[in-house]
């Protein structure tokens, strides 16, 4: 069996390679793995401030809820208290306004019992009047 004697080809071919394996590495897969690295630092960077401004986000809305809330309940109370003193108020005119109806329906009576009694006196002269009238006309 023969040996075979590699030439200098060989050797200078795996310098080849070796030399651009060296250059590719250099002009091109670092920089390539640099902007990749640089990029996906920027995602995760992205991503913990967009998880951190709706940490944020979360924390002021429940802020806002509250105090929308408190508000709401403070208007609900205060709309308790208004409706409160209007049916205060209410009752009042009501009850002033029987009153004064009471007093308007009393002063009607009397003033009514003073007619009446009035008509009576007035019917009973009138009747002896009449009477007297007919007794002189009978009597004619």
């Amino acid at each position: 069996m023969e040996l075979v004697q590699p030439d200098l080809s060989v050797l200078v071919v795996i310098l080849l390679v070796l030399s651009l394996y060296f250059i590719l590495k250099r002009s091109f897969f670092n920089p390539i793995n640099k902007i990749l690295e640089d990029r996906e630092a920027a995602i995760h960077g992205a991503q913990r401030k967009a998880n951190d401004r709706l940490g944020e986000f979360e924390e002021k809305s429940r802020i806002y809820q509250d105090q929308l809330n408190a508000a709401r309940l403070q208007i609900y109370r205060q709309q308790e208290t208004l409706r409160s003193e209007a049916l205060n108020q209410r009752t009042g005119i009501l009850a002033k306004g029987r009153q004064e109806a009471e007093g308007l329906v009393q002063s009607t009576r009397d003033e009514l019992q003073n007619q009446v009694a009035s008509a009576k006196n007035d019917l009973e002269s009138d009747l002896t009047k009449f009477a007297d009238g007919i007794v002189k006309a009978i009597l004619r």
